[in-house]
């Protein structure tokens, strides 16, 4: 894992944010970072990973390499700044757990520089899979693909202001992983539904990313690449913070590209990951785990919802024998199907609008336990 390690300084109010106002509520300080959270998330699912990092010569580097050292995440390799702060991210979630806003201060990152990565080709040359992240600089990233041999590259393009970072060298990631914004500047696509959403990702692909797997936030995630597409969601969660979900589905990916997950399973697998990490107040989850993952999978009913057909929402389950669904279309009637609880189903539904009969493909699977 080469990308940004800093100190967490998350402020949370319980209700609306007040703007240009103080606001009631709680500050809590962890250790965070795209790369760190990654890192950290890959050794609690028992992948053993190194972390190139910058860490500033000072009491919160100092707290944030033990910290992550006890994890279990060897930082041998990690660089360390006389000059520089450790980097901090400063972010308020509002009630819903959403994030408001964020400011990050991420200057110790220069110090992790392509003289610092060529010191280090050795540990990148025997990597199973190298994952990096945005915070690094475009040249970094330049001299990640040509130090890699056999080791695929996924990268995490962390925010819309440094996305075009990767651009350069997409045709030398194995999985690229943005949201929504990310993926409309890197592609050139403007998203605003399915059919656009589809056609950023095979914009992608076309530049010569292998995978591409596009965070929905509570839309589910999309993934595509030469064989397949499609959306997976789950139904709705309680979320306590996103902040480190996209991290977790990152490790998610990785650890199961690793163990020979087919992208859809990997997706799969991810997507719970996110789920978990979603329903925790700190950026790594607590209980993390390959357990726990696969227990979030075998308890939801996971929605494989074909991109260029309408989208069907859960709407009944009874006796996990008979499931109800209905779609978001005015004047269409609900669809019924029964199902049993190790099999899948693929198949195309009638359903009416109005006068006029619609034949409308989906694949529900239930996961059993």
């Amino acid at each position: 894992m080469v990308g940004g390690a800093n100190l967490d300084i998350e402020g949370r109010v319980p209700g609306s944010l007040l703007l240009a106002d103080s606001n009631l509520g709680t500050v809590i300080r962890s250790p965070g970072g795209v790369g760190r959270n990654i890192a950290e998330n890959l050794t609690r699912l028992d992948t053993p990973t190194r972390l190139i990092t910058a860490l500033g010569r000072d009491d919160n580097g100092t707290w944030l390499h033990d910290l992550t050292a006890k994890s279990g995440v060897d930082l041998t390799d990690s660089v360390w700044s006389e000059s520089t702060p450790t980097a901090t991210y400063l972010s308020v979630i509002d009630g819903s757990g959403e994030m408001a806003v964020a400011v990050n201060d991420m200057a110790v990152m220069d110090s992790l520089d392509v003289a610092a990565l060529q010191a280090r080709s050795s540990t990148l040359e025997n990597a199973a899979a190298i994952v990096a992240d945005c915070n690094l600089s475009s040249e970094c990233i330049g001299q990640i693909t040509r130090t890699q041999t056999d080791s695929p590259l996924f990268v995490d393009p962390v925010s819309v202001a440094k996305a075009g970072r990767v651009t350069p060298h997409l045709a030398s990631v194995h999985t690229l992983k943005p949201n929504r914004a990310e993926a409309a500047l890197l592609s050139g696509i403007e998203i605003s539904d399915k059919r656009s959403l589809k056609a950023a990702a095979n914009a992608l692909l076309d530049a010569g990313v292998r995978n591409v797997v596009i965070s929905l936030a509570a839309d589910g995630v999309f993934f595509a690449n030469a064989e397949t597409s499609g959306i997976l969601t789950v139904p709705p969660q309680n979320v306590a913070s996103v902040t480190g979900a996209g991290d977790a589905l990152m490790a998610g990916l990785v650890h199961a590209h690793v163990a020979n997950f087919d992208l859809e399973d990997a997706v799969r697998f991810a997507l719970a990951a996110a789920v978990l990490s979603a329903a925790s107040a700190t950026p790594v989850a607590r209980g993390f785990s390959a357990e726990s993952i696969q227990q979030i999978i075998n308890d939801k009913i996971i929605i494989n919802d074909l991109v260029d057909n309408p989208t069907f929402i859960i709407e009944s389950i009874q006796n996990n024998t008979s499931l109800t669904i209905t779609t978001p279309y005015r004047g269409v009637d609900g669809a019924g199907l029964t199902f049993s609880k190790d099999n899948s189903i693929a198949q195309t539904y009638s359903v009416f609008f109005g006068s006029k009969r619609l034949f409308v493909p989906i694949e529900i699977t239930y996961l059993s336990s």
